[in-house]
């Protein structure tokens, strides 16, 4: 027994009402019975000039895998794309959107997380010309029948019927897409044609044979800032903490990382007594808008848990790692926040700590690997 829609053959997940099977594993995107059948029309549009622009020059190296993108799709040729943060792996894939889109293919870039969804729509309503695009997350859905369509991985449920020509996927190892069966079939299912999948911390078990092209450079051509491991008793944490934002805080924006929303509160109330700031998590509805104050400096600092590991970008930020041994934060979500680090030109220096009692394995690994990419010279 099978889904039609994910893919699922276990059957601790099929129940069987007044005769008929259903699946629980993907029950959220609505009831489907294993007797239905998903009839798939890919949709061709008519041909229009799609054009975009951008607000600097690709290096050499975007230029070039730029180009080799949009002969993988040409050619039907799956790719990845492992670029280093803030080395503008979005941008490089303008090119190839916009070469499918003026072939009246339809486009889907998808993303994990609704926070960088809203970011990417805006990116590209900003530099995209010619072309409707659709915004689709948790609450919203705005234009679905437009050509090329911005959403959440969650919303993939919609287009299973109507797979794209062209469909890309930012962040592709981050949760809650990465290692969900459910998310990664509808991803599977929605890709009638090539999918180009990218990341800053993919590894050897996330490439197959897809076509791999890497940037271990930043647009600005300069290195990763490199992390570094403050280890000190646990009682010494808040000690350390309030002499480094004395040093931090008056030219940086500051980003805290704790690894649970209870830390959140404690350390939003601690350092409320120095300091302009704010916490966010997962449940918080107001991520933006605390982000815009901390951009535009008329706040401090900003703690946050993981759900601000990725999709980021605010100029001469510096990032805290708190209790950086805590099981949440592995090799992909510390070189992740440090990523967060150095990204705009002019600003390409920054400290990134990561604190706690004990160094660990993923910190050490976090910082080699960045040593390496660094040494690298592709």
């Amino acid at each position: 027994m099978k889904c039609p829609r994910c893919g699922n053959e276990d059957s601790s997940y099929f129940v069987t009402v007044r005769g008929r099977t259903y699946c629980r594993a993907c029950i959220k995107f609505g009831r489907i019975y294993t007797d239905e059948k998903i009839e798939k029309r890919i949709i061709v549009n008519k041909l229009e000039e799609v054009t975009y622009h951008l607000s600097f020059t690709l290096s050499p190296r975007q230029n070039e895998i730029s180009l080799q993108l949009i002969e993988c799709f040409k050619n039907k040729w799956n790719a990845l794309v492992l670029a280093v943060c803030g080395s503008g792996k979005t941008e490089v894939s303008f090119g190839v959107i916009a070469y499918a889109l003026s072939k009246g293919k339809r486009v889907c870039f998808c993303v994990p997380r609704k926070a960088l969804c809203i970011e990417l729509y805006h990116r590209f309503k900003e530099h995209f010309e010619g072309i409707e695009i659709g915004l689709i997350y948790g609450g919203v859905c705005e234009c679905e029948q437009a050509s090329f369509i911005v959403c959440t991985t969650h919303q993939l449920y919609r287009f299973v019927k109507t797979p794209f020509h062209l469909i890309l996927l930012d962040e592709a190892d981050a949760f809650p897409f990465y290692g969900n069966q459910v998310l990664e079939s509808l991803f599977n299912k929605c890709n009638g044609g090539i999918f180009i999948k990218m990341s800053a911390t993919l590894t050897s078990k996330d490439i197959h044979d897809e076509k791999l092209f890497i940037m271990n450079r930043r647009y600005h051509g300069h290195k990763l800032p490199v992390p570094r491991c403050c280890i000190m008793p646990t009682f010494c944490w808040n000690l350390f903490l309030l002499y480094m934002l004395r040093k931090y805080v008056k030219k940086h924006p500051v980003l805290i990382y704790v690894p649970t929303r209870k830390s959140v509160m404690k350390y939003v109330s601690f350092l409320s007594h120095f300091y302009l700031v704010r916490g966010v998590c997962a449940l918080s509805s107001d991520i933006n808008e605390k982000l815009s104050l901390l951009k535009n400096r008329k706040i401090d600092l900003l703690v946050t848990t993981t759900i601000l590991e990725r999709g980021i970008t605010i100029e001469d930020v510096y990032c805290i790692v708190i209790n950086a041994a805590a099981a949440i934060y592995d090799e992909r979500t510390l070189m992740q926040i440090a990523g967060r680090v150095g990204r705009k030109p002019g600003y390409e220096e920054g400290d990134v700590l990561f604190i706690d009692r004990v160094k660990s394995k993923e910190m050490k690994v976090c910082i080699k690997t960045i040593e390496r990419l660094n040494r690298m010279s592709v």
